[in-house]
């Protein structure tokens, strides 16, 4: 197959928060497919993470972002709310044109590349990625918001909304990474029919543990501590559940892994010698490797909670929200997790793995067993490739 595959950031490093798609468009150009990979592009974009890409599938084109002057208010908000300007992706429109190259499928993924389809022949069918389903994310922290923060978050959701819907219309199949994400389509006025669950991966050989003891007394979270779901589910851990664990257990030490902590995360390991925030850092591994227990408490969000994933292949016990639970729910499958939505319930759990681990500190086998057994990018990427071909033929 020839396949088109467009993504509104470039998905290497791996840490750009575009893996799903690296994983997804390797699994198909090694299964023999020419992929042409599409992306926007920012800043931080090196020639050396467009040369890996090309390394793997038959051809890259991009667009760079380009510098916009602050204009009139509509395009203030637009910029605050981080959506990305109309003519940064007619550049990527254009370049796809100037290619002249033929597909017999697309894959569009990124809700604000929607203009992106007037660049793609009427005839050939395109599969979009929502992955997930982002307007119940926004929505979710509009309602924690205030003042000018919820203002952009509306218009963001505005956007949003309004290029879900174009996705939707032109989709032949439409791609959802978890059962939660489908159901909230579904009651959005998505036809079931069209939504298909494609799940992401982990490397489990890459996220494996090399001791076989759980370290005591650390309780750590890991995330883009610049994407507000992980940012707010921080700051709620440091504020108002790490407290409530240090009554029972006041040794306990709090490790934030990310990078673009906000300042307050940052003033917090300075104040407190039992909290770390480490900013970026190149392996997250050994991070997980030295704790005793993974927190996530998200209070929105949407998807699959990637990093809940990687701690468990790391077998590494996790407590989170009931909202984070539901996105690791697949096949009637539920992750073998603590949940708990409240600060007094959420510490409960965390204690209760803190003095486990101090009784018999094995990691949680059963944590790596569920991943193991049903999140594979194999099997997720030979999944899509089925689905491209079942959208050709039923073109």
């Amino acid at each position: 197959m020839r396949v088109l595959y467009v993504t509104s950031g470039f998905p290497y490093p791996l840490t750009s928060g575009y893996l799903r798609h690296y994983h997804l468009a390797n699994a198909l150009a090694r299964a023999g497919h020419q992929i042409t990979l599409a992306s926007l592009i920012g800043q931080a974009t090196s020639p050396a993470d467009i040369a890996e890409m090309e390394a793997s599938v038959s051809r890259v084109i991009t667009a760079r972002r380009m510098r916009h002057r602050v204009g009139r208010t509509g395009r203030r908000f637009a910029e605050l709310a981080g959506v990305v300007p109309a003519e940064d992706v007619r550049t990527l429109v254009r370049a796809i044109r100037r290619s002249e190259s033929q597909y017999d499928v697309a894959v569009v993924s990124g809700k604000r590349t929607a203009p992106v389809l007037d660049a793609i022949d009427p005839r050939v069918p395109v599969i979009v990625d929502l992955c997930d389903a982002t307007s119940q994310r926004l929505e979710g922290m509009a309602a924690t918001m205030r003042g000018l923060d919820r203002r952009r978050t509306l218009l963001e959701l505005r956007h949003v909304q309004r290029a879900e819907r174009r996705l939707v219309g032109r989709a032949s199949i439409l791609l959802v990474a978890s059962e939660r994400d489908r159901s909230a389509m579904v009651a959005s006025g998505v036809e079931s029919s069209t939504l298909v669950v494609l799940p992401n991966g982990v490397d489990a050989n890459y996220w494996q543990r090399q001791s076989d003891a759980l370290h005591p007394g650390v309780i750590v979270m890991s995330g883009v501590m610049s994407y507000e779901p992980n940012a707010d589910a921080a700051r709620t851990l440091l504020r108002d559940v790490l407290p409530i664990v240090r009554a029972s257990l006041p040794t306990t030490r709090l490790v934030l892994v990310g990078r673009d902590p906000d300042p307050e995360l940052q003033a917090a390991s300075r104040n407190d010698p039992g909290v770390d925030v480490t900013g970026f850092v190149d392996d997250v591994r050994p991070y997980l490797e030295q704790a005793t227990v993974f927190a996530a408490p998200l209070r929105f969000g949407a998807g699959i909670q990637n990093k809940v994933l990687e701690a468990m292949s790391m077998a590494l016990p996790a407590v989170t929200s009931s909202l984070a639970a539901q996105g690791l729910a697949i096949d009637g499958a539920h992750a073998p997790v603590g949940v708990a939505d409240d600060s007094d319930s959420f510490a409960r759990h965390l204690v209760d793995a803190l003095r486990r681990a101090q009784e018999n500190s094995r990691p949680d086998s059963r944590g790596r067993d569920y991943v193991v057994q049903r999140f594979s990018w194999e099997r997720s990427g030979a999944r899509l490739a089925d689905l491209l071909e079942q959208a050709i033929a039923a073109r």
